[in-house]
């Protein structure tokens, strides 16, 4: 009796146990902690492998490089990106062939494509070639590989526990926003970035995992790194209020700056496509560009946070400025171009750092009793252009706010940003990231509905049933078929092979069929509308979409291939608008689901 009674009450203590255990939102901060962990620890040793690449091909780490670049013979910067292009090149024609270099654009297609599942293999091998791009010289950013290389550990978490692919949003965010808050030691930055940018909302829901996420990521970075921001900012102060137009003026000009190196991005690769370099050769073709670039502006060697930090304090010439942001727009077009890796975060940086304080130093000439240091208009730009390249304005702002700690200075960054990205979306309307997406046929401005429908094709919906018509066949027979069958759109083909002609419909064959004067002599072929529209068994239907409204008609046929047209079914205009609705459904309960409730 005594057993028992034990028994019952270990049961009464363990069910609860074992039902909140079993909760989803148990799990996801579960996973949020163990993402936290590995992401955090993957964000700084990405970090220690771009140093430890950079000593092997210079000699000196990350943090060493620009300031001890004078010391290095001339072949030795030249030689460094051409080595590594030639390692880049075979990796990827040998090891990986078909694949590129991962990075934000890559989770952002994985969540709107793939529902948030990443393949480890391309993931790992990205990570390689991004490592090596930093590490030998190639002008570009450790962020973007940090936050792929993140969500991609939590997509490996959720599909080995096989959870439903709903909470893989959430679980990527996570990720997301540990490594970027372990690479700026800004939790609160790193946070809103994985809710902007991979989200796409500020949803309350996922607050709880993704913060749990980031401030365990910010605590390994501060163990292993230090606890200290990615710049060390002066105190800088506002002099005037009078500067506030002045600083909205910079945001106009931060905004022309990015829309410039969004474009120069897709010109240079299309300019290195002109020249038909062979694949395994194109990654060193381009580090003989950035190795000559780099023997006179070192600062454009890999991440660029030393000479990033040099604009912040107003080290720069307003000539050396106004020149680094177009050696760097081009090492960084070359550096994508040519297929090394990397990210946009630290160009986007370095470019804005170098705009605000070219800017600062010729406020300062014209009007030097109001202006303010040049390095304030440095962080200021850098905020500005970072937040219109990356389409991500709060998160910016707030690892502004993060790395000063001073409320004017972030009013002041709000104003830039404001009207930086302001102007940016009005003509552009995209950031870099979703350049590239477009580039890929991914339209993230397109409704979930239709972005579905592009993912399900015409051979789903097609009415196999409908009544072929040989082209010769006169009208006492068509008026034996249209009497015998419930029909109202018909088609013609010829009768040997089965290819399309073209359609009838109902209204061709009343005057016919029915008038006064019946037309005996009148065939199939006289009544057919050739110019009919086609659609193939593996056309979208979002494409199908697009043809019936073009062409304004109720049913479409569709043939196996452009060569045969072979008719092998019709879709109808209803089906299409079912499976449109099913899609809306489907879409709403998407955007309920994303995060756990």
């Amino acid at each position: 009796m005594a057993v028992s009674d034990n028994s019952r009450t270990g049961e009464k203590i363990l069910n609860p146990l074992l039902t909140a255990t079993s909760s989803t939102p148990v799990k996801l901060i579960a996973c949020a902690i163990a993402i936290g962990l590995l992401a955090g620890y993957g964000a700084v040793g990405f970090r220690i492998a771009i140093s430890e690449i950079q000593k092997f091909f210079y000699g000196y780490g990350s943090q060493e490089i620009l300031s001890q670049a004078h010391t290095l013979p001339w072949w030795q910067i030249m030689a460094a990106p051409i080595v590594g292009g030639l390692i880049v090149g075979l990796f990827w024609k040998f090891i990986l062939p078909g694949y590129r270099a991962q990075g934000v654009a890559d989770v952002m297609e994985a969540v709107i494509v793939n529902r948030g599942k990443m393949k480890l293999a391309p993931g790992i091998g990205g990570l390689f070639v991004n490592a090596l791009t930093l590490g030998c010289g190639g002008s570009s950013g450790r962020e973007g590989p940090v936050v792929h290389f993140c969500a991609l550990i939590a997509s490996q978490i959720g599909q080995r526990l096989r959870l439903p692919s709903k909470y893989y949003m959430t679980l990527i965010a996570c990720g997301v926003s540990s490594g970027v808050a372990a690479s700026f030691n800004a939790p609160i930055a790193g946070m809103f970035f994985a809710l902007e940018v991979v989200v796409g909302s500020l949803a309350t829901q996922a607050f709880a995992p993704i913060v749990i996420a980031s401030v365990i990521g910010t605590v390994i970075s501060r163990v292993y790194v230090g606890d200290f921001p990615a710049f060390i900012i002066p105190n800088y102060q506002i002099v005037s209020l009078w500067e506030f137009p002045a600083i909205a003026l910079l945001g106009v000009v931060a905004a022309a700056v990015s829309l410039l190196f969004i474009w120069s991005i897709g010109f240079a690769e299309k300019t290195i496509d002109r020249f038909h370099i062979p694949e395994i050769l194109r990654p060193a073709a381009g580090g003989v560009v950035l190795g000559a670039i780099a023997l006179f502006f070192p600062q454009i060697i890999g991440v660029g946070y030393e000479a990033t930090d040099s604009a912040l304090k107003g080290q720069y010439s307003l000539l050396l400025l106004l020149l680094l942001i177009i050696v760097k727009t081009i090492a960084v077009g070359v550096t994508f171009g040519s297929r090394f890796g990397g990210g946009f975060f630290s160009p986007s940086l370095f470019i804005g750092a170098m705009t605000g304080g070219a800017f600062g130093l010729i406020a300062a000439t014209a009007f030097p009793e109001m202006a303010a240091s040049h390095g304030l208009y440095a962080i200021i730009g850098m905020a500005a252009v970072a937040a219109s390249i990356l389409g991500a304005p709060i998160s910016t702002i707030l690892i502004v706010f993060e790395l000063t700690g001073d409320y004017k200075i972030s009013i002041a960054v709000m104003v830039a940003v404001s009207v930086a990205t302001l102007i940016t979306k009005h003509i552009y309307g995209r950031s870099i990231w979703q350049t590239q997406l477009l580039n890929r046929n991914v339209d993230v401005n397109e409704s979930r509905a239709l972005r579905q429908l592009s993912f399900l094709q015409v051979r789903g919906i097609m009415d196999r049933e409908f009544i072929e018509i040989p082209k010769h066949t006169p009208m006492r027979e068509l008026r034996k078929i249209v009497s015998n069958t419930n029909h109202d759109k018909f088609v013609v083909v010829e009768p040997e092979t089965h290819e399309f002609i073209g359609r009838i419909d109902y209204s061709d064959l009343k005057s016919g069929l029915f008038g006064d004067e019946p037309q005996e002599n009148v065939t199939a072929l006289d009544l057919v509308h050739e110019d009919s529209p086609v659609l193939f068994p593996d056309t979208s239907l979002k494409s199908a979409v697009e043809i019936i409204e073009k062409a304004g008609i109720d049913h479409v046929p569709v043939i196996n291939r452009a060569n045969e047209r072979r008719l092998i079914g019709i879709l109808h205009h209803k089906d299409l608008l079912h499976a449109y609705n099913a899609a809306l459904l489907s879409a709403q309960d998407d955007a309920r689901d994303k995060v756990f409730r």
